[in-house]
């Protein structure tokens, strides 16, 4: 009995860890020049449908809900200026990973 409930425990942690590391962004390294253009395209193309955020001002869970869609759907940016603009966020959050 012990041992089963040893080995539901260490795989419900580890399931746990899992599910923890996945939802994580990872921030990719952004020179400064790369992190301004991103700052750029986020206030010129966000602010002209809403005020623009503090990027701090929503969670990472928040963003990791909107910001895709948002990039695609709404402002329609190209996959390089939607790239600029998540590695501004989540840098700007200090989100670091993979």
């Amino acid at each position: 009995m012990r041992i089963n409930l040893f080995i539901v425990c260490l795989l419900m942690t580890a399931l746990y860890a899992c599910g923890v590391k996945s939802a994580q962004k990872s921030a990719p390294t952004l020179s400064n020049a790369d992190h301004a253009v991103g700052k750029t395209i986020y206030q010129e193309k966000c602010g002209k449908c809403h005020p623009v955020f503090d990027v701090k001002s929503k969670s990472v869970d928040r963003w990791s809900q909107v910001l895709q869609p948002m990039i695609k759907d709404k402002a329609k940016l190209n996959e390089a200026d939607g790239k600029l603009v998540e590695a501004f966020v989540w840098n700007e959050l200090g989100v670091k990973g993979k």
